[in-house]
């Protein structure tokens, strides 16, 4: 993670709680941006600090239809899987066409330094 927060470091633990406390353990349509806008903080912060609950043991799932909730079953993060999976095998596609790319412009240079594939 690269992004470290646009608040202050020893508030951290308070904002997780306040976060996680407005996760329920059921799919509500709830959005980093619906919980930004009650907090008071930026999208970006919830995200990074629902992945640091996450990081904590805290199994929290998302979906773009369902947004974030709090799994009461492994059978509730199915659907949070599938789509990160999905997610890690398209940014991996493009991650390695932009390679072949980056090649062939190195080609073209004259560079021989070629980038590898993930494939």
């Amino acid at each position: 993670m690269a992004y470290k927060g646009a608040y202050r470091e020893q508030d951290e633990k308070y904002l997780k709680e306040l976060v996680l406390g407005c996760i329920t353990d059921e799919p509500t349509r709830l959005s980093s941006t619906k919980i930004a806008d009650y907090l008071g903080l930026h999208a970006r912060d919830v995200r990074l600090l629902i992945q640091k609950l996450r990081d904590d043991g805290y199994p929290i799932c998302a979906t773009p239809e369902q947004g974030y909730w709090i799994a009461r079953t492994s059978w509730d993060m199915n659907d949070t899987m599938i789509k990160l999976k999905s997610h890690i095998e398209n940014s991996i596609d493009t991650y390695n066409s932009l390679v072949k790319s980056q090649n062939a412009l190195k080609r073209k240079e004259g560079n021989n330094e070629y980038t590898e594939l993930l494939v």
